[in-house]
C-alpha cells in the first residue's frame, strides 16, 4: 500500500441524492418510448462497456434536447435516464462513490453504510419505482422476480451483491440491499483514525513497548517500523501477530461489523518474503502482496454440476502448495474442517466468521466442522479448535448517537481446554471494560513459547 502511515483526510459525507419526482418518472417513460420508436436498445449492464453507456447517454441527451421543456437540466436528466434504463437506476449514483459499502432500500427510503457509518438519505422515490428496478435487475441478470419467486440474489457486473425482496413477501414495500466489496481498501492507520480501535490507558503503554521490542527481534517480521508507528491501540498486537506469522487468527462479528475490512487491513502486514494463499467463495479480499496464490470457489456445488468446492481447494493448497499463511475470506461451510486441519498441521491461517461474541463464533466454527464430519464428535473438533486456533478478535456495530460505527470489541487468546473440555480464553482486550486488561503483555510470551 502506498504511504500507509501518511496523514489521512476524513472522507466527505455521503452524496446528496435528489429525489425522483413524478415528472422525473414520467420523463423516463417518455424517453423509453422514444428510444423504442428509434430502434435504440439500452445496453445490458452485464455486457456493456463504458463506451457503450456513453453512446447511449448521448442518444438520450439528443432526445431531451429536442424537447424545449427539458433543456434546463438536460445533463442530469440524461444521466438519470441512462442509469434507469441500463444500470441500477437512481442507486447507480451511490455505486460510483468509493466510500459506499452497502446500500439499503426500504419502501422508498434509502440509507447507506458509508466508510463504516450508517446514514439515512431519506425517501428518494416511490416504492413502485424500486420494485420495477428490482425486476429490471433480475431480468438483466437472467433471474426471475415475479409470482412465486418474490426474492432474488444476483452478483452485479462490478462484483456487488444485489438482494431484493418484493411485495407480498415483503409486507412493507420493496426491500433492496447492495453490498459492495473492494471499492476502497482501508489501512489500519485509517481505521485507527476513524475510531475503530479504542486507546489503551497509560498503564498499558508499557505493553506497546514490549510489542515493539518483540517485533524487532522476530526475524519473520519485515515491518517493525510501521508497527511502531501505529497508535497505542490493540490493533498493534494484531499487526504484530500477522507480520510475524506467530499464530492463527479468526475475526468474528455480526454481519456488516467490519470483519473483512479488518482482515484486508491486516493483510497489509503480511511479510512480503513469504508465499501467501487466499481463498474465498466471493471475491471480497483486497490483499497487497507480491507473491499471492488466489482462488475463488463456491462453498457447495449442486449435484451433477461440474466444479470444485472451497474445502477441496483449501485441502490441496495446505497439503501441496506450501503457503506460509492462508487467508480464508469467510468460513461458511465444510471448509471449516479443512481450515482446522491446516492450523493443526502448523499452517498459519486467518479468516472471518459470523458470531455475536467470541464464544458464539467458536461454537459456530465447531458446528460447521461437525457438519462436514459428524463422525468426529464434538470433543475431537473442540480439541482441533483449541490446538490450531491462537487468537480470536471480535468486531461489532456500536451506536454512537445517531450513527452506527464498527469497532473492535475484544481480543482473546485461546489457551487450550480445561478439565471439563471447555475453552480457556484469556481476554487480552475488551472495549467495554473500564480498565483494560493486562493480558496483552502475556500474549507475546505465549506466542514465543509456541514458536
Amino acid at each position: 500500500m502506498d504511504n500507509p502511515g501518511a496523514a489521512l483526510m476524513q472522507p466527505p459525507t455521503p452524496p446528496k441524492i435528489q429525489p425522483l419526482t413524478t415528472a422525473d418518472l414520467a420523463l423516463i417513460e417518455t424517453v423509453r418510448e422514444e428510444l423504442v420508436l428509434r430502434g435504440i436498445n439500452p445496453p445490458s449492464w452485464r455486457e456493456s462497456t463504458a463506451d457503450q453507456r456513453r453512446r447511449f447517454y448521448d442518444e438520450v441527451r439528443a432526445i431531451l434536447i429536442t424537447q424545449p421543456e427539458n433543456r434546463n437540466d438536460v445533463n442530469r436528466q440524461a444521466q438519470l435516464i441512462t442509469d434507469a434504463l441500463s444500470g441500477v437506476g437512481l442507486l447507480d449514483q451511490l455505486l460510483r462513490d468509493p466510500y459506499i459499502e452497502e446500500i439499503f432500500v426500504r419502501n422508498g427510503e434509502v440509507a447507506v453504510e458509508y466508510d463504516g457509518s450508517f446514514h439515512h438519505l431519506g425517501k428518494l422515490a416511490d416504492d413502485r419505482y424500486f420494485e420495477n428496478l428490482a425486476v429490471h435487475v433480475a431480468d438483466q441478470g437472467g433471474a426471475t422476480l415475479r409470482g412465486d419467486r418474490p426474492a432474488v440474489l444476483i452478483d452485479l457486473p462490478g462484483g456487488e451483491r444485489f438482494t431484493a425482496i418484493v411485495p407480498r413477501l415483503s409486507t412493507e414495500g420493496t426491500a433492496i440491499n447492495i453490498r459492495t466489496f473492494g471499492r476502497r481498501v482501508r489501512t489500519l492507520e485509517e481505521m485507527e483514525q476513524s475510531g475503530t480501535f479504542a486507546g489503551l490507558d497509560p498503564v498499558e503503554k508499557r505493553i506497546i513497548q514490549l510489542f515493539d521490542a518483540t517485533a524487532e527481534k522476530n526475524t519473520h517480521s519485515d515491518m517493525p517500523q510501521r508497527i511502531q508507528e501505529l497508535k497505542d491501540t490493540p490493533d498493534r498486537f494484531l499487526a504484530w501477530l500477522v507480520s510475524s506469522l506467530s499464530g492463527s487468527l479468526m475475526i468474528a462479528g455480526e454481519m456488516g461489523s467490519g470483519k473483512t475490512t479488518l482482515l484486508n487491513a491486516l493483510s497489509g502486514f503480511l511479510p512480503i518474503t513469504a508465499p501467501i494463499a487466499a481463498l474465498e467463495t466471493f471475491r471480497e479480499l483486497e490483499i497487497q502482496h507480491p507473491f499471492l496464490l488466489r482462488t475463488v470457489a463456491p462453498a457447495e456445488v449442486p449435484s451433477g454440476t461440474p466444479g470444485v468446492t472451497l474445502d477441496w481447494v483449501l485441502n490441496v493448497i495446505y497439503t501441496r502448495m506450501n503457503p506460509a499463511a492462508i487467508l480464508v475470506g469467510e468460513v461458511v461451510g465444510n471448509e471449516a474442517l479443512q481450515f482446522l486441519k491446516a492450523t493443526c498441521l502448523g499452517r498459519k491461517a486467518l479468516t472471518t466468521i459470523h458470531g455475536g461474541t467470541i464464544e458464539e463464533a467458536l461454537m459456530r466454527l465447531e458446528q460447521l466442522a461437525l457438519a462436514a464430519a459428524p463422525e468426529l464428535g464434538l470433543a475431537a473438533v473442540r480439541a482441533m479448535v483449541a490446538m490450531g486456533l491462537d487468537v480470536v478478535a471480535l468486531m461489532g456495530r456500536v451506536q454512537q448517537g445517531e450513527r452506527v460505527e464498527r469497532k473492535l470489541q475484544a481480543i482473546a487468546l485461546l489457551k487450550g481446554l480445561d478439565a471439563n473440555g471447555n475453552y480457556c480464553l484469556d481476554y487480552l482486550y475488551r472495549a467495554t471494560q473500564a480498565e483494560p486488561l493486562a493480558g496483552l503483555q502475556k500474549a507475546y510470551l505465549k506466542m514465543e513459547q509456541n514458536q
